[in-house]
């Protein structure tokens, strides 16, 4: 009975394969912190996004608070003068105090309206479409989400 050098089991790494498993391990390391940089720079892109976009929908909601106020003022200022003056001059035409008052307020409703359109149209760009849409690039919901992150009137992209 003479000793036998024990075998190895099967799969252990040998002298070269224990030197392969190392350089391997080597370069998933490497590959990992190229991925993490890789995220991190992802997010920091993120961020740059959403604060122009942010920016964007402060510009926005200080215009549309700029014509807000002027529908509020036009409203306001059109039923006092127009109602004073139509009203009057409607009377001399010989118009019902009703029918005068009644045009007089129709005229007053159609600027506020205008202008009230007016501030609706600006907080489109409120609404952080290019954050949303890199978002949703990022995290797709499948069909769950789709048309979402369009623009009203614009097709989602691809």
């Amino acid at each position: 009975m003479t000793a036998e050098a024990p075998t190895p089991p099967p799969g252990a790494a040998t002298g070269a394969g224990a030197a392969g498993l190392g350089d391997t391990l080597h370069a998933l390391g490497d590959q990992s912190k190229q991925s993490v940089r890789a995220a991190l720079a992802t997010g920091q892109a993120l961020r740059a996004l959403l604060a122009a976009d942010l920016a964007l929908a402060r510009a926005a909601l200080g215009r549309t608070l700029v014509f807000a106020v002027a529908a509020s003022a036009l409203a306001i200022s059109t039923w006092l003068l127009l109602m004073a003056a139509l009203v009057a001059g409607l009377r001399a035409l010989g118009l019902p105090w009703a029918a005068a008052l009644l045009l007089a307020a129709l005229l007053g409703a159609v600027g506020a309206v205008v202008f009230g359109l007016a501030a609706r149209r600006s907080l489109d760009d409120a609404g952080l479409q290019a954050s949303r849409r890199q978002l949703a690039r990022l995290f797709p919901e499948g069909d769950a989400g789709a048309g979402v992150d369009a623009a009203p009137g614009q097709e989602p992209p691809p």
